[in-house]
């Protein structure tokens, strides 16, 4: 069979709020806001310096349901320019996307073929004459819990036959809520070429040929997604694949590890602290992991607890030539610190480790009882239960 060439690309989450930045200087904050948008951009220019056959998006393009004018031009635009060098792009929309959101009905250029609620294959022939099924299914609703593996038919041998799927590996435990499950046995059984996942914000590459990928996000987009964020260029020729990753991110993550043994005076922590961000190449948003902390004076201590290290840190942005921004500080567990040794605290984070279904219930019951407020609300799905379990223990641990 003709070669053929793609992007695999998923969870672009266009207009993702970024909660918990907006205290930043407002042009630091637009920087970070548009971020998602400049990444769909370089993947978009990418695409066409590579001349690729056609693009797959595996869902969540939008963050929330209720998506914005602003995030569907802007992929519109996007959209318009993939046409231009006659591009076709597939789509299937995740949970976060679903057809059933509140959304306007903007027209869409002819070279974008968005799935339907219900399994369906859509083919297509590249320039260069080969014969590609790709199929998938987008999510009617938000909450997808039943296996739709079954519904994808068997790949034949005269065509490549690619699957989109935005869903859970069984073996995979991560802060995202199972959706639309399945086994890689499952995916194999269907003598697919490809598997294009969705869902899952970490690369991870499940079974080689054929290939079963999540690509990750296009963009990191709080401090537990760091790293390099992008998507895979794919390259299928007969029963060979070549896979390249393509870093698209427009702003990077990182956690910095400092060791402050031998410190004693406030000045050498914050020298410190400058030396090992050196490492950090690009535009970051920046977590600082304090280690060895036993030298630490008591001052010192105060100063970390207040606030006052951080704001200093925050002061010398301008100085690294790149945007280089510390978010926040955090100590490594089981050292000595002020934090540590209270007792109510640790008996706070210890009951919101061991919180269960009617712990939450419990907890949130004013709220979604509330007579003004729980028309607007919707059931906590369980990543964003652990989001509020990392952010509280974050704050109790890094508050005086």
């Amino acid at each position: 069979m003709e070669t053929i060439r793609f992007f695999h690309v998923a969870d672009l989450h266009l207009d993702s709020p970024f909660k918990g930045l907006k205290h930043l200087p407002k042009e630091m904050f637009e920087r970070i806001h548009n971020s998602t948008f400049a990444s769909f951009e370089k993947v978009v220019k990418e695409a066409i310096e590579r001349r690729i056959d056609f693009m797959i998006l595996s869902g969540d393009l939008f963050d929330e349901e209720d998506r914005s004018i602003r995030a569907q031009a802007k992929l519109v635009k996007q959209f318009q320019t993939l046409h231009t060098y006659d591009i076709p792009v597939y789509i299937v929309h995740g949970n976060h996307d679903h057809l059933g959101s509140r959304r306007l009905e903007i027209d869409m250029p002819d070279n974008i073929h968005i799935f339907h609620e219900k399994t369906e294959v859509k083919h297509l022939t590249t320039k260069n004459g080969a014969l590609v099924d790709i199929v998938g299914f987008s999510y009617g609703t938000r909450h997808i819990r039943e296996r739709r593996v079954g519904e994808y038919p068997k790949g034949t041998a005269d065509r490549y036959t690619i699957g989109i799927l935005h869903g859970s590996e069984g073996s995979i435990h991560s802060s995202h809520e199972t959706y639309a499950p399945f086994t890689v046995d499952e995916l194999l059984v269907k003598n697919y070429h490809y598997w294009a996942l969705g869902h899952i914000h970490q690369r991870r590459i499940l079974h080689e040929e054929p290939f079963i990928v999540y690509p990750g996000n296009i963009q990191g987009r709080h401090r537990k997604e760091t790293g390099a964020k992008g998507c895979y260029e794919v390259v299928l020729g007969g029963h060979h694949t070549e896979l390249s990753f393509i870093p698209t991110h427009d702003l990077i993550w990182e956690t910095c590890k400092v060791s402050l043994k031998g410190t004693g005076r406030f000045g050498e922590v914050f020298q410190r602290i400058q030396q090992a961000m050196e490492s950090i190449c690009g535009d970051s948003l920046i977590e600082i992991l304090l280690t060895d902390e036993d030298s630490l004076t008591k001052d010192i201590n105060i100063k970390i607890d207040n606030g006052d290290l951080l704001e200093a840190l925050q002061s010398d942005i301008g100085g690294h030539g790149e945007m280089k921004w510390v978010h926040s500080i955090r100590r490594s567990t089981g050292k000595s610190g002020f934090r540590e040794q209270d007792p109510f605290k640790q008996e706070v984070i210890a009951t919101l480790e061991n919180m269960d279904e009617e712990d939450w219930n419990e907890a949130l019951a004013e709220l979604y009882e509330h007579t003004s407020i729980y028309r607007f609300l919707e059931p906590l799905e369980e990543d964003e239960k652990k989001s509020l379990k990392y952010e509280t223990r974050h704050l109790l641990e890094n508050k005086g």
